[in-house]
């Protein structure tokens, strides 16, 4: 662990390395990064007055550091900047390095699901539909077929011709607000957790989403566009916590080089600690492996 410079220029104020993959933390410019999903309002207020009243940022946000595109945090970006900050502490990982993976989240549906009734719906949304005995993940995310509805009855695919994928995803959006519109009560699944608890008789339907890949995800995020919210699920091996990052520092207007000194100098004089994947820190159990500031 040392303070250093990233590859792509960027000031760096410590560095962990964990196997093939180097977390670098630093202070970047939110002016600078690139977020590629919609936020939720109401709880992007909640937590800028969190932070606010915390007096500190507690985690970084997860960057590729080629592209300063935000893969994990982004309510955190714009919190920050509700309550006056320019800058913002960042983990800065390689995006293309192969133990980071991308993949979708699945909307599961409880409540009374009728096919007949969804493919109406659509219908009158001025999408194409059609009914059909079933349809395999892998088909979902090919144009046309935006969307699907699977239920035990079948599914309703979803056809809408698409060029990129934050355009199947807006005909995913609305297809969710629809199901929300008939009652029915959305949760956010992986495609296999979806697709198990659909067969386990867990839950009465799923909306199966487009697979994501790292090619859309920066494509998107560079031309300014967004993929509505819970569109990617990001896994990273490991990440930095409790860094605590004191918002004053995050305020001031000090060139970017000085600000990651002072806090190479703060994280420095605290003891770093690994805990493994599984751990249970504050009431959250992590999937991967992290680093603690202590």
């Amino acid at each position: 662990m040392s303070r250093s410079s990233d590859s792509s220029g960027l000031p760096c104020a410590y560095i962990i390395k964990h196997g093939d993959l180097e977390l670098r933390i630093a202070v970047v410019n939110i002016s600078d990064l690139h977020l590629h999903e919609e936020l939720v309002p109401g709880f992007l207020e909640e937590l800028a007055r969190e932070i606010e009243g915390d007096g500190y940022l507690r985690h970084p946000v997860i960057v590729d550091s080629g592209s300063l595109v935000v893969l994990d945090g982004m309510h955190r970006v714009d919190a920050l900047k509700i309550i006056g900050c320019r800058r913002i502490p960042a983990c800065l990982v390689d995006y293309w390095n192969p133990a980071i993976t991308v993949g979708c989240w699945y909307r599961t549906l409880m409540g009374r699901l009728s096919l007949d009734e969804v493919l109406n719906d659509v219908l009158r949304e001025g999408f194409d539909a059609v009914k059909v005995s079933d349809i395999e993940p892998g088909e979902v995310g090919v144009s046309p077929n935006a969307a699907a509805v699977k239920s035990g009855d079948g599914a309703v695919v979803v056809r809408k011709p698409f060029r990129s994928l934050d355009e199947a995803y807006a005909v995913v959006k609305r297809v969710e607000e629809v199901l929300r519109g008939r009652g029915l009560r959305v949760g956010f699944e992986t495609e296999r957790d979806a697709l198990q608890k659909f067969r386990a008789g867990e839950v009465d339907g799923v909306l199966m989403t487009p697979r994501v890949d790292k090619n859309s995800v920066i494509s998107v995020a560079l031309a300014g566009r967004l993929f509505p919210h819970k569109t990617t699920r990001h896994v990273i091996p490991a990440r930095p916590l409790f860094l605590n990052i004191p918002l004053d520092l995050l305020r001031v207007d000090k060139p970017l080089e000085e600000v990651n000194a002072e806090v190479a100098k703060l994280l420095k004089a605290r003891k770093l600690r690994m805990a493994p994947a599984g751990s249970l820190v504050e009431g959250r159990r992590y999937e991967e492996d992290v680093y603690i500031f202590e």
